[in-house]
């Protein structure tokens, strides 16, 4: 979930049982689907502390607070060469409770396709009963939230919409083609995807087309059938993004991601750059 303002939202649809003509309020905690499941394999494969330390910590609770914190540094590391580094609230007051709690994180990110997980970079975990979010390569997780997603078999299905958001939304969710394929379509599987098409309907879709593809058989075969009718363009602009026919899992060259990882560090610098260049001015 991108904004408060659209979190909000989806709890309000939720609560009043308003479908604004859709199947599903959204796309996981209005469903009873486990596309990804308790039993399915992770790639990860271990998670390295770094240390107790200074580091980004957004937290939608408090958006003009400070940005700042000490946290919990761990490195979690997955058999396709990928990393994602997850910083634990300094309230988990050890580095083993903070070790805990990101395993909760690390190995179900672990289950989900390369194409998809690759792209995300930093999670940071708050206490706290609050939806997750995100941003371009950033996850932000509630702890208590997430112990309710447990629970409901949920977990994993908001790990892969918030890693929608942070690998897929900035290439593609405003792209010619994904507008292309809605247009063709011309309908959404889900109010809150209606409600917020540039925003939401991505990763929406995308765990729905995720499952139509590789886990036909984790749907009722209703629902399959009409999820299948009414987004046909959008699961076919996903299947090129996870094939059919190749395995979610695959080895990553490792001069190929930390070439990615270079180039998106020099990009942060570069917006640090101009943003102070800006302020100076």
């Amino acid at each position: 979930m991108k904004t408060i303002s659209s979190a909000l939202f989806a709890l309000a649809i939720f609560a009043s049982g308003s479908l604004h003509g859709q199947d599903y309020p959204n796309s996981i905690v209005s469903t009873d689907f486990d596309i990804i499941t308790e039993e399915d394999p992770s790639c990860f494969t271990k998670l390295d502390y770094q240390g107790f330390k200074s580091a980004e910590m957004p937290d939608k609770r408090q958006e003009n607070g400070e940005l700042f914190h000490d946290a919990h540094i761990f490195v979690g590391s997955y058999s396709d060469n990928s990393r994602i580094e997850f910083a634990i609230d300094k309230s988990f007051d050890s580095e083993e409770k903070a070790k805990q709690e990101a395993l909760l994180y690390a190995t179900r990110l672990g289950k989900l396709p390369t194409a998809l997980r690759s792209g995300v970079k930093r999670v940071v975990v708050h206490k706290g009963d609050t939806t997750a979010f995100s941003d371009v390569g950033l996850i932000i997780c509630y702890s208590e939230n997430a112990q309710k997603r447990i629970k409901t078999k949920d977990l994993e299905e908001t790990l892969f919409h918030e890693s929608v958001h942070a690998a897929w939304d900035k290439k593609h969710a405003k792209s010619v083609e994904w507008k292309k394929a809605q247009k063709s379509d011309g309908t959404f599987v889900t109010a809150y995807a209606k409600k917020l098409p540039e925003l939401e309907d991505l990763a929406e879709t995308s765990l729905f087309a995720y499952a139509v593809i590789h886990h036909f058989d984790r749907l009722p075969a209703e629902d399959a059938k009409r999820i299948q009718e009414q987004v046909p363009a959008r699961i076919a602009f996903v299947e090129k993004l996870i094939p059919r026919d190749k395995p979610l899992i695959f080895e990553i060259p490792k001069g190929e991601y930390e070439d990615d990882e270079n180039k998106e560090d020099g990009e942060e610098n570069k917006n640090s750059e101009d943003k102070d260049s800006k302020k100076k001015k």
